[in-house]
C-alpha cells in the first residue's frame, strides 16, 4: 500500500492512525497542520482518523516570526 505525502510517494503496511504514523515520523506536533485528500483534519481528531492506501497527505508546518 502507498500513500502521498507532500507530493512524494512513500509506503505503508497497513492502515494506520494519523497520530501514530506522526509520532513515527518522529515530527514536531506544533504548529502543525494536517490535510488529507484536501481535507484540514482538526487535531482533537487526529487520535482516531486512519490514514489509508492512497491517501494524499499534506503536512504543513507554520512558523511566527518577523
Amino acid at each position: 500500500m502507498e500513500i502521498v505525502v507532500n507530493g512524494k510517494t512513500e509506503p505503508i503496511n497497513n492502515e494506520i492512525i494519523l497520530l501514530t504514523w506522526l509520532k513515527g515520523k518522529n515530527i514536531d506536533l506544533n504548529g502543525l497542520v494536517i490535510m488529507i485528500n484536501d481535507e484540514i483534519i482538526k487535531k482533537e481528531t487526529w487520535e482516531t482518523v486512519m490514514i489509508k492506501a492512497n491517501d494524499a497527505i499534506e503536512v504543513l508546518n507554520f512558523v511566527s516570526g518577523g
